[in-house]
């Protein structure tokens, strides 16, 4: 076997297990999104569903005619006057089919329920069932549960129901929508996530707090690593050992205290409480000191030479120099605060005050969980953040790589 020919399986072998490696790291990804489509039912299965109902091409067809016969062949609604047909296939077109629109519980009257008419007609090969909106009012949505008689045998309904639920003589399929348009079918669990909480208002809070936290972070360990690189004073590396060594206190050590201080403050459930506590860090004290390491002296020579404070010359030399490095950080830095759970869940009580990682506890009740929901959040909350990599990461790479770290 000569060189050129090892070289190849060897080249082929890294890439086979490299390849692996990625579908594995990927997978949690994959399910997450997966389940963001799923309906309740999917969703609570003991044997995992790999591809939902809702991301089939098949499905797609049938949801846009019912979205365009209701009103949107994108995302569905029922308007006034606009009539919906949902056709069902049996084996054996027998018993009587019952159809009505459910109302939410404890309501004693729901006016999609009371505006929509219900037509049963049987055809040759099973049933149609009709929905008209009588009234002057547009939903965006319409559910509809429908029961077939089992003696029917199998059936088939055009729109895959979202539940099959067994009830005495008859097969009760529910839909969440009877008509819901392309996107209103495949992103339905997205649409009522964004409208199950205040998501608006979590995104804000979590980006204004993340947001503040970079730019007062760059600001103060953009000075302090400065001057532990390039300033020498007396104890200048006892007093960086000193501050290197706080990062190995656990940060749960210090929830108490800085609770106590807060409270004293009147800081609580404010912007306070979770920005300041977070405006300094050792760790970008640290990164960005090895990033002004790096940094050739003689640029700091010869400006000490023509006159330069070491204001200027952090300004106008190195902070330029060094963009990598604070992208870098600030990814870092933006990480963390946008990803805190416990901090937040402590300091803040109010609604308004909520982050978005405090905010998907929304989904998560006594009554259960409800998981197509909750991954569709969790989606929604992940994705600013793989977006913002895509963009930065020539300057992460960058970063990591000049600033001494393995």
């Amino acid at each position: 076997m000569n060189s050129s020919l090892r070289s190849s399986i060897s080249r082929a072998l890294i890439y086979l297990v490299l390849s692996a490696g990625a579908v594995v790291m990927a997978f949690p990804f994959y399910w997450m999104l997966a389940t963001s489509v799923k309906s309740p039912q999917e969703a609570q299965q003991a044997a995992p569903i790999w591809f939902p109902e809702r991301i089939k091409p098949a499905n797609w067809q049938v949801a846009a005619r019912l979205g365009a016969e209701g009103g949107s062949r994108w995302w569905g609604g029922f308007m006034p006057g606009r009539t919906v047909v949902m056709h069902i296939a049996a084996g054996r077109a027998d018993g009587k089919v019952r159809a009505r629109i459910p109302r939410p519980p404890a309501a004693f009257s729901d006016p999609r329920s009371e505006a929509t008419r219900i037509d049963i007609e049987r055809v040759e090969d099973g049933w149609q069932v009709a929905l008209t909106n009588t009234g002057q009012e547009t939903f965006a949505t319409i559910p509809l549960v429908v029961w077939i008689p089992k003696e029917a045998g199998e059936f088939r309904a055009e729109l895959p129901p979202d539940a099959v639920r067994s009830q005495g003589d008859y097969w009760r399929l529910e839909w969440v929508n009877a008509s819901p348009g392309v996107f209103g079918y495949v992103f339905h669990n997205y649409r009522e996530a964004w409208h199950a909480a205040p998501f608006s208002r979590y995104f804000f809070v979590s980006f204004f707090t993340a947001g503040m936290q970079v730019l007062g972070g760059l600001l103060f360990a953009t000075m302090a690593a400065f001057a532990f690189a390039r300033i020498r004073f007396p104890g200048r590396e006892a007093v960086f050992l000193l501050f290197v060594a706080t990062m190995m206190i656990p940060g749960e050590v210090l929830l108490i205290p800085n609770y106590i201080l807060l409270a004293k403050l009147h800081w609580l459930d404010t912007f306070y409480a979770l920005i300041v506590p977070w405006l300094a860090s050792v760790f970008g004290i640290f990164l960005l000191r090895q990033f002004f390491l790096s940094l050739p002296q003689d640029l700091f020579d010869a400006a000490r030479i023509d006159g330069a404070s070491y204001w200027s010359m952090l300004w106008r030399i190195a902070f330029p120099l060094a963009v990598p490095g604070l992208i870098t950080y600030g990814i870092f830095a933006f990480l963390g605060a946008y990803n805190a759970l416990l901090w937040p869940l402590i300091v803040t009580q109010s609604p308004e005050m909520r982050t978005i990682q405090v905010g998907l506890q929304a989904f998560i009740g006594e009554a259960g969980s409800d998981y197509g929901q909750l991954m569709a959040a969790s989606t929604m909350a992940v994705l600013p953040i793989i977006l913002g990599y895509f963009f930065a990461q020539k300057y992460f790479i960058q970063g990591i790589a000049r600033s001494g770290i393995k």
